[in-house]
């Protein structure tokens, strides 16, 4: 009777234990592991546009505060729509972990844009000043202020 009991309550354990280790896809997301996700190579498609995060750099670049460090987001943006559309750096905006919104950085002669002809892609880099500790960025993809797309990016080290 001992041993049946021993055996029935060693099952529970072990199916406990083998439910706790499983799947959790459906566990949400803590802001933790959001922080440490990278969005590097992912496409979001927009009605006109497929806009790809192709690298992430950070460095000093043009800025001279040393508090401060640039981020650079390089870019593909394909034209999906059948006209020509429009795109560039200043309509993406970053917030970064410290909760703050940077805009592109407007001294940088080499942030991208251009109109893209339907059908074609526009490769280029957009210029961002952050403070030089940040470690994970959102960026957004917000022409004339409409959030359209968004990326959770880690900051590499310079």
């Amino acid at each position: 009777m001992k041993k049946k009991l021993i055996m029935i309550i060693s099952a529970c354990f072990l199916a406990i234990g083998l439910t706790a280790c499983g799947n959790t896809e459906d566990t949400p997301k803590t802001e933790t592991a959001t922080k440490l996700q990278n969005d590097i190579k992912k496409t979001v498609e927009t009605p006109e546009l497929d806009l790809q995060v192709v690298s992430v750099k950070s460095g000093y670049a043009e800025s001279s505060d040393k508090q401060k460090q640039m981020l650079i987001v390089e870019m593909n943006i394909k034209n999906t729509s059948k006209q020509e559309s429009g795109a560039g750096a200043a309509d993406f905006v970053v917030k970064a972990d410290n909760g703050k919104t940077y805009k592109v950085y407007g001294l940088e002669a080499k942030n991208f844009g251009d109109v893209i002809a339907a059908g074609k892609t526009l490769t280029g880099k957009g210029y961002y000043e952050i403070p030089k500790d940040t470690k994970a960025v959102t960026f957004y993809y917000e022409p004339a202020g409409k959030r359209q797309a968004e990326w959770h990016l880690n900051v590499p080290a310079k």
